[in-house]
């Protein structure tokens, strides 16, 4: 059952990838969402890199937001996908991007300080990288999945790296954490069920809805935060 579940919601992330029902499978994901939307709009410009960029999720708000996109990945994960490499050690040339997306992929990176390195390295001066980490989270993509961060570790990291930060923010709570399992569940078992998978998806959507305003009423100090959202300068 684990594995068909697993199964489920890889299938429903490939067929909905780069349309609205991507995003309203999950409080946790609407909650990516709106925290990628709103910080691409505000800080990158220019060039932008999506380091570690999958199935090519965060595409059009790159370009919503103005921006030009290159994308590049461990694997190829997307017929589009621009370069297959590994963001610990890139191919691209120093100065070579105005800004840089990194989100929910740290995690996944045995040596996040080479990464972040590499971010530094290949951003122009004043360029800005825009990164989300988990805080919260169950064992995913294993055997790829080495850590969890708090905000002072990544605060850490990232200035180790020789980046100059601008916000550190939280984002999510335990209840939006716990509704991304049963969600999960539902949208995994009945995903390539007709009918029955359009209804599913359509009570998860507004079930999120709900969590995600229950959870800011519940969870103000964000003890539990989900996710860490940070931005980041190169001088």
């Amino acid at each position: 059952m684990h594995t068909k579940i697993k199964e489920g919601w890889a299938a429903s992330s490939r067929a909905t990838t780069g349309t609205k029902k991507f995003w309203e499978r999950s409080a946790l994901v609407l909650l990516l969402l709106e925290v990628v939307d709103s910080k691409l709009r505000k800080h990158a410009k220019g060039d932008l890199l999506d380091a570690g960029a999958g199935t090519l999720s965060y595409r059009h708000l790159v370009r919503d937001a103005g921006c030009s996109y290159k994308s590049i990945d461990f694997k190829e994960t997307h017929p589009e996908l621009d370069k297959v490499g590994d963001i610990q050690d890139m191919s691209f040339e120093d100065n070579s991007f105005d800004t840089v997306l990194c989100v929910e992929v740290l995690e996944h990176v045995p040596y996040p300080a080479k990464a972040l390195k590499e971010f530094y390295r290949v951003l122009r001066p004043g360029g800005k990288v825009i990164i989300t980490v988990p805080h919260l989270g169950y064992l995913h993509n294993e055997p790829y999945d080495f850590y969890r961060y708090t905000k002072y570790g990544l605060e850490v990291l990232v200035t180790d790296a020789g980046f100059r930060i601008k916000t550190i923010e939280p984002s999510g709570g335990l209840i939006a954490f716990l509704q991304h399992i049963p969600a999960t569940l539902l949208i995994g078992v009945t995903h390539d069920i007709p009918i029955i998978g359009l209804v599913v998806h359509e009570l998860t959507y507004w079930c999120s809805k709900l969590t995600i305003a229950i959870d800011r009423v519940v969870d103000k100090r964000k003890l539990f935060a989900v996710h860490y959202v940070l931005v980041a300068e190169k001088d």
